[in-house]
């Protein structure tokens, strides 16, 4: 191998060493173009041929027997600058080297599945490129993490019957093993050359790095803070503060609605009724959350909409707790307003379902757990876990919110104390008691959840990376205003301000809390190759606005007063607006705003009343006019969903014919009818009707729908 690559032509000695590494890849690639175009040569001999060059190159290199060092340090001052810019990379936080790794990896992944450059049987070679980037840019460790990271991609692109194996290998455990080879000896390959090439310069190498970034993690930490809340006055201050807030996003969600209340929040409610420890396609904590909260609030729009905006402050209130971990209070402030911004407490807060729920238990779960890591008290690794466990029984999510806690302790300086202690324990054990009931009742209900969630994943290539790439520009746009707001308080700025983000815990402990939800989402959607939506992430963003800050570094007292005006702006613009969106949207929105949702719901339950004179206990039909139905009655009333028991178990057949059942279907819906007629007996009734929205002046299009009466067995009815 020696006198091979002695045989090269003379290069300047200082990029010997790198374009020697880059020949091993480009030779490895060229043979894999090689076998795909030469059917007759034996495949699986070449790729023994390409692992056998990548190992062997990989051992002469790390016993250093190609004599490059001298004359690499011979002309070190010609590479001075790429040297430094590579130690400069390497100076960055191992947390962060990797969120970057994981993120290069997965777009690559999820551009692959949407171009489709490479044929299958060697559609994952490419993701050797990020491997040999990584441990050219970075050092050994962030190569083998991206070389176990493309590992795991390719484990599941390969799953049968998805994809053939890589070089069309027979064996499939073959074909992931080579792969596996491959990746971590071009990680340990190019990690080893480039950090020849550092030490020929003169710079220190990675572990020299390491250490010294070890250092200067420990230098930055200080002694805890104060308290969140100080006095008593600043809680009624906050209170107060909070529920001015929701009232006014409430008034303006009830104004200015153009259709009542969205289906999920429907779907809360009606499922809220029925108090059972799943639902065949969530957990069932945000459902118990709105079930609870009309025990004791009148079952009105408004009142659903202040639950609704009250979880989004509470998410607010969440945030600024949290930002106290890792700044001063300007700075936390500063934050908090930043996030007023984004649309994600106020408008998609309206919204009650299993992705708005974590907008608060997300940042207190967060909250305690900062906490547990600086104090190690049992108290906050309780909280903790209760909170973690209230994010599982929401949606399965989660476990993301659960796998950012772990890599984040992974980063703290004080790690080693903290899994020594009982907190962590305590807080895994108080999570899984929570969370074990719906475990119990996922056995005992054959896994729903996991089959409603099977529909949503194994889209087609295309489908998966478009909404891959719509997730990651639609939750950047967010930030868009924000990050504006503090470049314009930077501008024409005297020196440059340097705020003291994350002092207390670390940055990189920071930046793994506030990024690591975003690129792990990235990662779970792509591996399960699942079509992201952009509600996902609604919760998982309260600490950005500090990466913001601490990136840009903006003037404090200009930025706050900027995002204060724009903000009253904003609220102020909402005001004045509200009286007239409804019937713009009637105008102008579409078939979405046209359906009469409540109007056929409140006509069905009159046409209910009239035909039977007795209470309303089952409605069924299309969901969101069962849904309606179940939310306008008088009476306790609960949903046949879909027709189908098992996905309404407090639904029984003795029961539908004892107390009867109203549904409602689009005359055009004949399925819906089917089902429906399936339950009429000799005393039930069709009624045809046309109904259209009406606000003010303006009206949509006409809709039809058939209402089928079955009344409730006579005998039911007398009593």
């Amino acid at each position: 191998m020696k006198g091979l690559l002695a045989r090269f032509p003379p290069l300047p000695a200082t990029l010997s060493p790198l374009f020697r590494a880059c020949l091993i890849g480009v030779g490895f690639g060229c043979l894999c173009g090689l076998e795909a175009y030469s059917s007759s040569m034996p495949r699986a001999g070449l790729l023994v041929l390409g692992v056998a060059v990548a190992l062997v190159t990989t051992l002469i290199e790390a016993f250093g027997l190609n004599g490059s060092s001298a004359r690499g340090m011979a002309g070190a001052a010609r590479t001075s600058r790429l040297t430094s810019g590579l130690a400069s990379l390497r100076r960055i936080p191992k947390a962060t080297q990797f969120l970057a790794v994981s993120f290069f990896v997965t777009s690559l992944f999820a551009l692959e599945l949407r171009v489709d450059v490479v044929p299958n049987a060697f559609g994952f070679l490419e993701l050797l490129l990020p491997v040999m980037l990584a441990a050219i840019l970075f050092d050994a460790s962030a190569g083998l993490f991206c070389a176990v990271l493309t590992v795991a991609f390719a484990f599941k692109a390969l799953v049968p019957p998805r994809y053939p194996a890589i070089l069309d290998l027979t064996s499939f455990t073959g074909s992931l093993i080579s792969f596996a080879l491959v990746s971590v000896s071009m990680a340990l390959f190019f990690s080893f050359r480039v950090s020849r090439l550092m030490r020929a310069a003169g710079l220190p190498d990675e572990w020299a790095l390491l250490k010294t970034e070890f250092r200067l993690l420990a230098s930055r930490c200080a002694s805890s803070g104060t308290r969140v809340l100080q006095s008593c006055r600043r809680h009624i201050f906050l209170v107060a503060l909070v529920l001015l807030h929701a009232l006014f996003w409430s008034l303006f969600a009830s104004v200015s609605s153009g259709r009542g209340l969205h289906t999920d929040s429907l779907e809360a409610y009606g499922w809220g009724r029925e108090f059972v420890f799943g639902y065949y396609k969530h957990p069932p904590f945000w459902a118990w959350v709105a079930g609870l909260w009309f025990t004791v609030f009148p079952k009105t729009d408004f009142a659903f909409l202040f639950l609704s905006e009250l979880n989004g402050t509470l998410g607010l209130l969440g945030s600024w707790a949290l930002m106290g971990r890792f700044c001063d209070n300007r700075m936390r402030a500063l934050g908090v307003l930043l996030l007023m911004l984004t649309p994600f407490y106020q408008f998609n807060a309206e919204r009650f379902n299993a992705n708005t729920i974590l907008l608060s238990i997300w940042p207190w779960t967060l909250y305690f757990f900062v906490r547990s890591m600086e104090t190690r008290r049992s108290i906050d690794a309780v909280l903790c876990g209760v909170l973690a466990g209230c994010a599982l029984l929401s949606k399965y999510f989660g476990v993301v919110l659960i796998s950012t806690c772990f890599f984040a302790s992974l980063t703290h300086e004080d790690r080693r104390n903290y899994y020594r202690s009982a907190a962590p324990y305590l807080t895994v054990i108080i999570t899984g008691l929570v969370f074990a009931p719906h475990v119990v009742w996922l056995f005992r209900d054959g896994f729903q959840p996991f089959v409603y969630l099977s529909t949503k994943i194994d889209l087609a290539d295309r489908a998966i990376s478009n909404r891959y790439f719509d997730f990651v520009a639609g939750n950047a746009a967010f930030f868009i205003l924000p990050a504006a707001i503090l470049i314009a308080s930077r501008w024409k700025q005297n020196g440059i301000s340097k705020p003291e983000i994350a002092q207390r815990n670390g940055p990189s402990f920071m930046n793994v809390l506030a990024l690591a939800p975003f690129v792990l989402t990235l990662v779970a959607g792509a591996v399960g190759h699942a079509g992201l939506g952009i509600p996902f992430a609604v919760p998982i963003f309260s600490l950005v606005p500090l990466c913001l800050i601490a990136v840009i570094k903006p003037k404090l007292e200009r930025a706050a007063g900027l995002t204060r005006t724009l903000l009253i702006s904003v609220i102020v613009g909402a005001a004045l607006a509200s009286p007239f969106l409804p019937a713009a949207f009637l105008r102008w929105g579409g078939i979405h705003y046209e359906e009469p949702r409540d109007e056929i719901a409140a006509e069905a339950l009159k046409i209910w009343e009239t035909e039977t004179h007795a209470p309303l206990r089952f409605v069924a039909g299309g969901r969101d006019y069962a849904l309606a139905a179940t939310f306008q009655s008088a009476d306790k009333v609960s949903e046949f969903n879909g027709f189908n028991q098992r996905w309404s178990p407090w639904v029984t057949t003795e029961q539908l014919h004892q107390l009867g059942l109203l549904a409602i279907c689009r005359a055009e819906d004949h399925e819906c009818k089917r089902q429906a007629a399936g339950y009429e007996t000799a005393e039930s009734k069709r009624v045809e009707t046309r109904i259209r929205r009406r606000i003010g002046t303006v009206e949509g299009r006409d809709w039809d729908f058939t209402i089928f009466v079955i009344p409730p067995a006579r005998s039911a009815a007398a009593n």
